[in-house]
């Protein structure tokens, strides 16, 4: 993983942290509400699973294979529907002269 990667991870991770934090800090004004902090417990543990398995993914050469593929697809099909818009406006300008 690259440094601007491992950055761009850590931030997101700093933000989610800062926003439990803040969530947190919610639930505990609303009172001892055993239903709620259970839950919030469930989800932090999800969060932290599911970045947990985005991070093992991101360092799987597989998966980049895949990024960089359906990016490369991406970027293909729209440069051809811009392309194809561009001959439409150029066409529409030039029946108007």
């Amino acid at each position: 993983m690259t440094t601007d990667q491992s950055t761009q991870w850590q931030e997101l991770a700093d933000r989610v942290e800062a926003l439990a934090l803040k969530l947190k800090l919610h639930v505990e004004q609303a009172g001892d509400n055993r239903e709620v902090r259970d839950a919030m417990g469930r989800l932090r543990a999800d969060v932290e699973e599911a970045f947990q398995a985005a991070g093992n993914a991101v360092q799987d050469n597989a998966v980049r294979a895949d990024v960089r593929e359906v990016g490369r697809l991406l970027t293909d099909a729209l440069d051809t529907a811009f392309t194809r818009v561009g001959a439409q406006v150029r066409e529409l300008f030039e029946r108007r002269s």
